[in-house]
C-alpha cells in the first residue's frame, strides 16, 4: 500500500489495513527516508529551513509516526517476538563527510530514538534496534555521487564495494529473526568497513 509517513491518519489507516484480517503486525522496519537532491555537501549556513523540515518530517517524524503506532498496538494487544527496526546511517555517526545537516540530523534522531523505544517496549515483548547502513546502491546513492566519485567512494570500504540493498535486508532479518531475542537498543553497522568503532 502507498503511505505518506508523514500523516499521522494515514499511519494509523495503514496499521488499520495490514491488520484487517485480524493478524497483528509483528514486525516494522522503517525505511522511508529522503535526503535533498544533488544537496549531499550543503553546509548549515546555506540550509534553508523548508529542506530541514522537509527531511525530519519524513525521516525523523515519519519513523516516529510508524513506531509510536506499532508500539501502541503491541502494548495493547501483545505479540510473541516483536521486532521494530529502524534505518539510520553510518552519515549520523560520522557526522556526515557527504551528507546534508538535514539528512545527518534526522538519522542521528534515530540512534536515540532506539534506545528509549527499546528501554519501553522490552516489557511486552518487543525489541528494537536500529541499522545504520553505509553508502547503499539505489536512487539516493545515485543522485548523490557520480560515477567518479563512488568508484573513489568504494576504494575507501574495507570490503572494497558500495554495499547493496539485500545487505541492508539480510541485517534486518537478522534482527527480525528468532537469533536476536536478546539483542535490543543496539545499532548494527551495516557499511563493508567504512565506519568501524
Amino acid at each position: 500500500m502507498q503511505l505518506d509517513v508523514r500523516d499521522e491518519a494515514a499511519v494509523r489507516a495503514a496499521f488499520d489495513e495490514a491488520e484487517s484480517d485480524g493478524v497483528p503486525v509483528s514486525i516494522l522496519v522503517t525505511c522511508a527516508g529522503i535526503m535533498p537532491a544533488g544537496k549531499a555537501a550543503m553546509r548549515i549556513a546555506a540550509t534553508s529551513l523548508r529542506e530541514w523540515d522537509d527531511v525530519l518530517a519524513v525521516n525523523a517524524t515519519g519513523t516516529f509516526l510508524c513506531l509510536r503506532e506499532f508500539l501502541r498496538r503491541r502494548e495493547a494487544d501483545p505479540v510473541p517476538q516483536g521486532r521494530a527496526i529502524l534505518l539510520s546511517s553510518a552519515a549520523a555517526q560520522l557526522g556526515g563527510y557527504r551528507g546534508s545537516a538535514s539528512y545527518v540530523a534526522s538519522k542521528a534522531a534515530l540512534l536515540g530514538l532506539t534506545k528509549i523505544a527499546a528501554r519501553e517496549a522490552a516489557g511486552y515483548g518487543v525489541t528494537v534496534n536500529c541499522i545504520a547502513a553505509g553508502p547503499i546502491e539505489g536512487g539516493m546513492f545515485d543522485a548523490a555521487t557520480t560515477p567518479e566519485s563512488a568508484e573513489a567512494l568504494a576504494g575507501r570500504i574495507p570490503i572494497g564495494r558500495i554495499g547493496t540493498p539485500d545487505d541492508v535486508a539480510a541485517a534486518a532479518l537478522y534482527l527480525a529473526g528468532a537469533g536476536a531475542e536478546w539483542v535490543t537498543g543496539a545499532t548494527l553497522d551495516v557499511n563493508g568497513g567504512y565506519r568501524m568503532q
